[in-house]
């Protein structure tokens, strides 16, 4: 339960994300947020990697799974706060964190023949049910919001997956650095053009700097850990509990009104996590591959 407990705690930093976008500057656009908190976050990655003596140098580098990590890493960046600037923090999370389970069993499905059972397919019905109630009553959704969002969901299983190849021989922070910095070097085109931005003013350098070393690297290092002993469709719904984070965020942070609806959903979320953890193809105690 040591890969549930990481994965959690990476989802509750995930889940500060919107709520310290909405509390920035209004001079940082989603391209910047998204591009710097990946640059700053393979930043501390590769500091934390060499000080353990696991620096992604040190091991090779095949191309296959640098390129589909690094892709879902970037793509999961810049969709996402794209999506949550056009449609809303609230609907984005729900489609992003909707789509993402899905797509982590099909993909443990076809990659490594684990069909889902009852335990996990229980777990994301109960889960999917419980993110979708609380963004009920939304009242403005927009199309290429909701399309943006599902892309940044498809892009998040895909990281998971390129990680989990890569820790077959290395360790996880030396794979996740490895995958987290080919992220950061497709967005680096649009890192440095918003590079003004980011350095205009004292909010913005703290909003940047805490989205990056908080909620990627130390999120990252945390979800690696959890990659390395729970199968990525475990991985993936535990990670549902990000946005019931962001709804907590929302209440007490941005003072958004509570609903029945949204007390509900944060409850059945949290039954739905326990069931899927109570997968037995998690196998505690031998990693995942």
């Amino acid at each position: 339960m040591w890969g549930v407990a990481a994965v959690a705690l990476a989802a509750v930093l995930a889940g500060t994300i919107g709520t310290a976008a909405q509390l920035g500057p209004d001079e940082l656009s989603p391209v910047a947020v998204a591009s710097w908190r990946s640059l700053l976050g393979v930043v501390g990655l590769l500091a934390v990697s060499m000080l353990r003596q696991q620096a992604p140098w040190r091991y090779r580098l095949p191309v296959r799974w640098v390129v589909l990590g690094g892709l879902g890493a970037a793509v999961s960046q810049l969709a996402f706060f794209v999506a949550a600037d056009r449609t809303g923090v609230a609907v984005a999370t729900l489609v992003t964190m909707g789509a993402a389970p899905l797509v982590a069993g099909l993909m443990d499905w076809l990659a490594a023949g684990q069909r889902p059972n009852r335990h996990w397919l229980g777990g994301v019905a109960m889960a999917l049910t419980g993110v979708v109630l609380p963004s009920s009553g939304a009242m403005q959704v927009v199309g290429s919001g909701v399309a943006l969002a599902v892309l940044a969901g498809c892009g998040i299983p895909c990281q998971g997956f390129a990680v989990q190849k890569l820790m077959m021989d290395r360790p996880p922070l030396a794979a996740m650095a490895t995958v987290v910095g080919g992220g950061a070097m497709a967005l680096l085109p649009a890192a440095l053009p918003a590079a003004g931005s980011v350095l205009g003013s004292a909010a913005s350098v703290v909003t940047v700097v805490y989205l990056g070393l908080v909620t990627a690297t130390l999120a990252h290092i945390l979800f690696g850990f959890g990659l390395k002993w729970l199968p990525l469709r475990v991985v993936v719904v535990v990670g549902l509990l990000e946005p019931v984070v962001a709804a907590t965020l929302a209440l007490t942070v941005l003072a958004e009104p509570a609903t029945a609806a949204l007390l509900t959903g944060i409850c059945l979320v949290m039954a739905g996590i326990a069931v899927a953890a109570m997968d037995p193809g998690a196998n505690p105690g031998s990693p995942s591959r």
